[in-house]
């Protein structure tokens, strides 16, 4: 039987992933209630929303432990993947739908999106046979990560002025940088939907979301407080789930 650890090449996607899905474990936690991709609170009763928090959390620790260590991968990434779509798909989405067209909750509703794609990428990775239904998914997988990216390099022309002011004092130029940073967005989009330039693409596109970590969420924890950790995991989160969807296997093995 192969390794269920997957090959070298996923390794890196599955560490980053793997300790972003423990963060949003701990942020569950801390902020009492689902918080994944910005969630509201749900249910209104807060008592029930710890509730939620204290499980969903143990599921995403579990999860996150999984990816890390290399065992159990295939379900750890299905499992915390299921759970961040499953959460969208009625918070996210049904907001989004009924809001205005290029709204944040759009934007929250894709991000949820790509972070179940990397983790789905992460699962079919660790060299076991795919049923026909993950076959199909992760074909689908790449095209929703880059509406993802697509909808992001537009909203970042159409709300320049206000994505200029999250950029860090001591970076000059913001507004450049935003602009910039549109440009390579749509670029990203562009190339998760060309099967030839997705791998060059998804390669980019991590190590600059990557980037971002370091020069944009954690500068921006210690001024906009503690609500901003969420950017520090939603990031590494998104550029996992980038080198999680960089190829698509070259082998489809077979279990024993």
């Amino acid at each position: 039987m192969r390794s269920t650890q997957g090959s070298p090449e996923a390794l890196p996607g599955r560490v980053i992933l793997g300790l972003a899905v423990l963060g949003f474990g701990v942020e569950n936690v801390l902020f009492r209630h689902y918080i994944v991709a910005r969630a509201a609170p749900w249910p209104a009763e807060p008592s029930a929303q710890f509730a939620v928090a204290i499980v969903t959390s143990a599921v995403f620790l579990g999860c996150g432990a999984g990816l890390l260590t290399g065992r159990f991968v295939r379900l750890s990434g299905l499992a915390a993947g299921a759970l961040i779509l499953g959460w969208s798909l009625v918070l996210h989405f049904p907001v989004a739908i009924a809001g205005p067209r290029w709204s944040g909750d759009w934007t929250n509703a894709l991000k949820a999106l790509t972070l179940a794609s990397g983790l789905l990428g992460v699962a079919v990775a660790d060299g076991r046979a795919m049923s026909a239904l993950l076959v199909a998914l992760r074909t689908i997988a790449p095209y929703a990560a880059g509406s993802f990216f697509l909808l992001a390099g537009i909203q970042h022309f159409m709300f320049l002025t206000f994505v200029a002011t999250l950029v860090p004092r001591f970076i000059p130029g913001p507004e450049f940088w935003v602009r910039f940073a549109a440009v390579a967005l749509l670029a990203a989009g562009l190339g998760f939907w060309t099967p030839p330039a997705r791998r060059l693409a998804a390669t980019l596109t991590a190590a600059m979301v990557f980037s971002w970590v370091f020069l944009v969420h954690l500068p921006l924890v210690a001024t906009a407080g503690r609500a901003e950790w969420m950017g520090v995991f939603e990031a590494l989160g998104i550029s996992g789930a980038c080198l999680a969807l960089a190829r698509w296997p070259a082998t489809h093995w077979t279990e024993r």
